[in-house]
């Protein structure tokens, strides 16, 4: 150890910071990234992160800079930006001191975001006719979510001022970096296996576009699809939306709205049982009263004063029914009658008896065959001939067809 250099903090930073600014490769270079939380300060510098898939880093552009700017930054703008790069002495920050931008196209990941948007909503998981209500009075609430967040801090806040003996089930899970959307996914489906849970919600505070952009994640998307248990999204603050927000039951702007959505206030609740009461009791106490004076004044009437005298009356009016409907079924039975009698007589009429006796017959051959067309008669061909008192047997001599 003895003869070794010793640095101060300050010291190392700056010797750092003047290693990058002496390389001749980093004093003007250009590149290209997704622009991902951009603000403005009040002294007229842009502060916001360049990112890509793979990985992101710290941009400063003084106001002297952006005042020339020809374009309006904003999150999800792909841009190529030219600049140094440098360390921050007193941070030990490394960053890109940008003095130049243009656009470079739409964002990928802002382009990943409509292709997925519109893919879900075309197969009809954004349809309000698939969202589920929110329970009034739930007996667990689940959270999915990072266990060291603020986003449990402020939902568990907010539950108990709201409802102290409220029961919070928590799946923690990753809700940032690469391996969260799988976690997220995973969390939603492990709150499935209690059925006391009777509603979810998912998500975390704010942040930037990329910190954000795990609940894009089309896995995530289809656990939330796919759950038994009403989804609330609560991602980022009012003005951010994923693809969580779409698919999911409720949409809360963020983690502290999520819990007043799925939990009632106890006293408002302990006050509308309280009415409930008050007024039922009214009800019971008005239909009690009204069947005492029904039964007062049926105790005062003529048939409980005399109830023989009512049995009678009774009696006669039973009596009077009998005899009219007896009276009503003979004179059905006797029209009846009269009718099928009649029916009767037409059916005789038309009977082949009736017919021979008013001087027809019926002519057959050998074998018994009824013969109703001359047309079928031969000369010499023996036939039988039927009327109302017997039979004769005939022999056809002649056959005469009329024209």
């Amino acid at each position: 150890m003895a003869g070794e250099t010793v640095f101060t903090v300050a010291r190392l930073n700056e010797y750092a910071a003047s290693i990058l600014s002496n390389d001749i490769r980093l004093k003007s270079v250009r590149v290209s990234g997704e622009i991902s939380g951009f603000k403005r300060h009040s002294s007229g510098h842009l502060y916001f992160n360049l990112k890509d898939p793979a990985a992101v880093i710290s941009c400063v552009m003084f106001r002297s800079n952006a005042l020339r700017l020809g374009v309006e930054p904003r999150d999800g703008m792909r841009v190529i930006v030219q600049g140094s790069v440098g360390i921050y002495p007193r941070d030990g920050k490394y960053q890109l001191y940008v003095n130049g931008m243009k656009p470079d196209g739409e964002g990928e990941l802002y382009r990943q975001f409509l292709e997925l948007k519109a893919k879900l909503e075309s197969a009809g998981f954004f349809s309000e006719e698939r969202k589920r209500p929110i329970p009034l009075l739930p007996r667990t609430i689940g959270v999915v979510t990072s266990e060291t967040g603020a986003a449990i801090r402020d939902i568990v806040t907010v539950t108990r001022r709201r409802f102290p003996t409220m029961n919070i089930l928590l799946a923690p899970c990753q809700v940032q970096g690469p391996g969260a959307p799988k976690e997220i996914a995973a969390a939603i489906k492990a709150l499935q296996r209690f059925p006391e849970c009777d509603v979810m919600i998912v998500g975390r505070g704010g942040g930037s576009y990329e910190d954000l952009y795990c609940f894009n994640d089309e896995s995530v998307a289809m656990a939330i699809a796919s759950s038994k248990i009403p989804v609330v999204s609560a991602v980022g603050h009012e003005t951010d939306f994923t693809i969580a927000d779409f698919v999911a039951d409720r949409r809360a702007p963020t983690p502290s709205a999520a819990a007043e959505l799925c939990c009632p206030v106890y006293e408002e609740l302990l006050e509308s049982v309280i009415s409930a009461e008050r007024e039922l009791q009214r009800t019971a106490e008005a239909s009690v009263a009204a069947s005492w004076s029904d039964l007062e004044r049926l105790r005062g009437s003529a048939a409980m004063s005399n109830p023989h005298h009512a049995v009678a009356l009774l009696g006669e009016r039973l009596g009077a029914l009998v005899s009219a409907a007896e009276s009503t079924a003979r004179s059905a039975l006797s029209g009846a009658a009269e009718r099928l009698e009649g029916k009767k007589g037409k059916l005789l009429a038309l009977s082949p008896r009736e017919v021979l006796l008013r001087g027809y017959s019926i002519i057959t051959d050998e074998k018994g065959n009824i013969i109703n067309s001359v047309s079928a008669l031969k000369p010499e061909e023996k036939v039988g001939i039927n009327m109302a008192d017997g039979s004769a047997s005939a022999q056809i001599t002649e056959v005469l067809e009329v024209r």
